[in-house]
C-alpha cells in the first residue's frame, strides 16, 4: 500500500518539469537497495536480494518486477503498470521504454555504471536527482508520521528493557543481541543498522568496530544506539549510561551533552535553518571546552539517514558555492543528538527522535542518561 498522496507524486513531477527531465529512472537489485521504489508504489521490498526497477514520467508510472515478485507487486503495488521480466532482459526492457525520453533522472550516487552504459544512446542525457528526491521525502505525510512513531514506540520499549536490564555482568554484544530480541518482540520487522553499545574508554569511539564488542561492559561512561524499523520506516535512539562513579572530567562531558541536547530541543522552530540548530548545540560543546565531531542530528523515514541534515554551513568556497541552505518545516522528523567523546576519557551521546509541528517540537521517544 502507498503511503503518500498523489500532492506528493504531483509534487515530484513538478520538479522534474522545471528542470526539463522527461522521467526519473530508480533501481532495486543487489547490492542497491532504492527505497524510492516503495516510497512511490508502495511496493516494499527485501534489501539484500530484491530486484524491481520503477520508470516514473508525467503521465505513467511503471513498475518492472521478476516473477517471483509479480503476484506480490500486482496486490500491493500502485502503479499504472506492472510488467514482469527476469533480471537479464531488464536492459532490452529499459531501451524499448526510454525510447521516447531525451532526458532521465537517476539517483548517481547510487545508479550502477553497468547498466547506464547499456542503456546509454545517442542524445538520451542522465541527470542527478538525488536533491530532489530527498527534499521530497523530508517532509512526511500522516501515514508515514504513524509508522514512524511506532517504530518510536517499539524503540521505547528498549529504552526501558536497558534501563531494566544493563549489568556488566553482560558482554556488549550479548546484551545487544537481547536487546535486538527484545524489539522484535515488540513488533520491529528489523533493525535499521547494526545496534552499538560501547563502555568505559571504548566509548569514545563513534563508530567502533564491531559495535558491539566480546569484552564485558566496563565501568564508567557508556552508550547503546540502536533502532527499529516498523513497516519500512525508521527510529533511532543512543541512551548514555554510567556504571559506577565517574570523574569530574566524565561528569563534565555528561552535563555538556544533556545542557547541548536541552538548548538544541528548545531552538527547533519551523524556519529555522538547519545550520542554525547545529550551531546551537556546537557553541555550548565548544564554550566548556569539547569537539563537537559529528552532525547534530538527521531525518528519518524510509531510511535511517534521510533528509534533513542538521549539520554545519560549510566552510570551504567551492563548497559554499554548490551549498543549499535548508530550514526547518512542518512534519520533519529528524534526530536531535549531541555527543562528545575524549580520547582515554570516554564518551556520551544523548539521541532522541522528534516531530516538528506547528506547535513546536514532538518528542518522539524517551532516551535519557541511566546510572546503574
Amino acid at each position: 500500500m502507498r503511503l503518500i498522496s498523489n500532492k506528493k507524486i504531483n509534487e515530484f513531477r513538478n520538479k522534474l518539469q522545471e528542470n526539463k527531465i522527461d522521467a526519473a529512472l530508480f533501481l532495486c537489485k543487489e547490492p542497491i537497495h532504492d527505497v524510492n521504489i516503495e516510497y512511490f508504489t508502495g511496493f516494499q521490498q527485501v534489501k539484500y536480494y530484491s530486484f524491481s526497477c520503477l520508470l516514473l514520467s508525467q503521465d505513467k508510472m511503471s513498475l518492472i518486477v521478476n516473477p517471483m515478485e509479480y503476484d506480490r507487486a500486482v496486490r500491493e503495488a500502485k502503479a499504472d503498470e506492472i510488467i514482469k521480466i527476469s533480471e537479464q532482459p531488464l536492459s532490452k526492457t529499459l531501451k524499448e521504454k526510454l525510447k521516447p525520453y531525451s532526458v532521465i533522472g537517476i539517483k548517481e550516487d547510487i545508479f550502477p555504471y553497468s547498466l547506464y552504459k547499456k542503456i546509454k544512446k545517442p542524445k538520451l542525457k542522465f541527470h542527478d536527482i538525488g536533491d530532489y528526491i530527498l527534499e521530497i521525502r523530508s517532509v512526511k505525510e500522516p501515514e508515514e508520521i504513524e509508522r514512524i512513531k511506532e517504530a518510536c514506540n517499539i524503540a521505547d520499549y528498549g529504552i526501558e528493557f536497558i534501563e531494566n536490564n544493563l549489568s556488566p555482568n553482560f558482554k556488549a554484544k550479548e546484551f545487544a543481541l537481547e536487546l535486538e530480541q527484545e524489539l522484535r518482540k515488540r513488533g520491529a520487522e528489523g533493525h535499521g543498522f547494526p545496534t552499538i553499545l560501547t563502555s568505559g574508554k571504548l566509548s569514545c569511539d563513534i563508530h567502533p568496530t564491531p559495535g558491539a564488542s566480546d569484552q564485558k561492559i566496563q565501568n564508567g561512561l557508556g552508550l547503546i544506539d540502536f533502532g527499529a524499523v516498523y513497516k519500512g520506516y525508521c527510529s533511532d535512539v543512543t541512551v548514555p549510561f554510567i556504571i559506577g562513579e565517574i570523574s569530574k572530567e566524565q561528569e563534565k562531558i555528561v552535563k555538556t551533552v544533556e545542557q547541548a541536547y536541552q538548548k538544541s530541543v528548545e531552538a527547533i522552530k519551523i524556519g529555522l535553518p538547519t545550520w542554525e540548530l547545529h550551531e546551537t548545540a556546537n557553541k555550548i560543546i565548544t564554550e566548556n571546552g569539547f569537539e563537537f565531531k559529528h552532525n547534530l542530528g538527521h531525518g528519518l523515514g524510509l531510511e535511517t539517514h534521510d533528509m534533513p541534515y542538521i549539520r554545519p554551513k560549510p566552510k570551504d568556497k567551492n563548497e559554499l558555492k554548490k551549498w543549499k541552505e535548508v530550514r526547518l518545516k512542518e512534519n520533519m522528523v529528524f534526530t536531535i543528538e549531541p555527543g562528545i567523546y575524549e580520547p582515554n576519557i570516554g564518551g556520551c551521546r544523548l539521541e532522541n527522535d522528534v516531530l516538528i509541528t506547528s506547535k513546536g517540537p514532538k518528542i518522539l521517544t524517551n532516551s535519557k542518561l541511566i546510572k546503574i
